[in-house]
């Protein structure tokens, strides 16, 4: 991972909407083997079992990957902001940390509701 940058997700460029939370989202730039860097944008972390995962959305146009796919890797390090992250090539493991994501988000919706 490297630079963040705030973005807003309605696309207003003011700061003048209350779409998301205090009306951005944190965009990271990461750079693949062959040195492409790629934006999306940070969806969140989990622990499942045992292991941290990350899950990233494209926040720009990329070849093999619909607007709407969320992208997941394994966290190798102990500092967030400086581990690599590495594809899960396991498909079941995928699907599984996937259902914890959607289980996780929904949760966290459910919670800023009540408030």
């Amino acid at each position: 991972m490297s630079e963040k940058e705030k973005k807003c997700t309605c696309g207003c460029e003011e700061h003048e909407c209350d779409c998301c939370d205090e009306g951005f989202e944190d965009i990271v730039e990461l750079t693949t083997d062959d040195g492409k860097k790629l934006k999306f944008y940070f969806v969140g972390t989990i622990e499942y079992k045992g292991k941290n995962y990350s899950a990233f959305e494209p926040a720009e146009q990329i070849d093999g990957i619909e607007d709407d796919d969320l992208v997941i890797f394994e966290l190798a390090g102990d500092d967030e902001e400086t581990a690599d992250l590495l594809p899960v090539e396991d498909e079941a493991l995928l699907d599984e940390v996937f259902e914890e994501f959607c289980r996780v988000l929904e949760e966290d919706e459910l919670d800023e509701e009540e408030e």
